[in-house]
């Protein structure tokens, strides 16, 4: 039975934003995310719909993921085509955590592979596996939290890259919390980069549920490598599988 429901632990990285934080949902814990995505450049149009999010807490420092999107792509001279997307497993590790210096850091290893589908054979997605590999560090600074993260993509030629962002965010009351972010990814040969800001915000509606919404869009002007737009929204949800112990009964002499 999953009657126990979790509250979602403070945290400013992770979705709907492009970074990631140390954060884990606490052991027996579930953070499933539901999201759409959509991507739009001067003649090419991507959507997540859905992007599924799942997440686990195995214990008070390990965080079990799976991610994966149904992809649809458009072009204003070329047919609409769908398919699912990769695979991205992963583990998280916060191996640093310290209240007395409001500090936190983790390391995120995901694989990154092809499912069998057609999807490969269409042109949605790229040949290749891919293992990415990077680091998030939370920090508290008076009323902020700082979220950077860097990693680099391990791959076979074009599919290499670096990575790097930086959330910051401030929670302005139980309910809502309101967050900025800056995120660049380049391919180690230039053949493709990223060099982006976003802003959105988390809307705890229940114990159990909380939107998503996030926005943004290239520094650059926009073109096949930089999006015109980009933005997220969906629902997280929130849930145990633990089982609260009841509180002994009270004796009297």
């Amino acid at each position: 039975m999953l009657a126990a429901l979790s509250p979602p632990a403070a945290a400013q990285g992770g979705p709907p934003y492009i970074g990631n934080d140390p954060g884990i949902p606490g052991d027996g814990n579930w953070e499933n995310n539901i999201m759409t995505y959509s991507e739009r450049h001067p003649a090419e149009r991507i959507y997540n719909a859905p992007l599924l999010d799942l997440n686990y807490g195995l214990g008070s420092r390990i965080q079990l993921t799976y991610e994966v999107p149904y992809l649809v792509e458009g072009t204003d001279d070329g047919p609409t085509r769908s398919g699912l997307g990769k695979s991205l497993p992963g583990v998280k590790w916060r191996f640093y955590d310290s209240d007395e210096k409001k500090l936190a850091i983790s390391i995120f290893p995901q694989l990154e592979f092809n499912n069998p589908t057609s999807s490969l054979a269409r042109g949605l997605v790229a040949y290749g596996t891919r293992l990415y590999l990077p680091v998030e560090v939370a920090k508290k600074v008076g009323p902020l939290e700082i979220n950077p993260e860097v990693g680099y993509w391990f791959a076979r030629g074009k599919g290499a890259a670096w990575s790097a962002g930086v959330v910051v965010g401030h929670e302005l009351n139980k309910r809502l919390e309101l967050d900025g972010e800056l995120y660049n990814t380049a391919n180690t040969n230039g053949s493709n980069y990223w060099n982006t800001y976003d802003g959105g915000g988390r809307y705890k509606l229940t114990e159990h549920f909380v939107l998503l919404i996030m926005a943004g869009r290239s520094f650059a002007r926009p073109s096949s490598s930089q999006p015109q737009f980009f933005g997220y929204l969906g629902m997280q949800f929130l849930f145990s599988t633990k089982h609260k112990k009841d509180s002994p009964a009270e004796t009297t002499p």
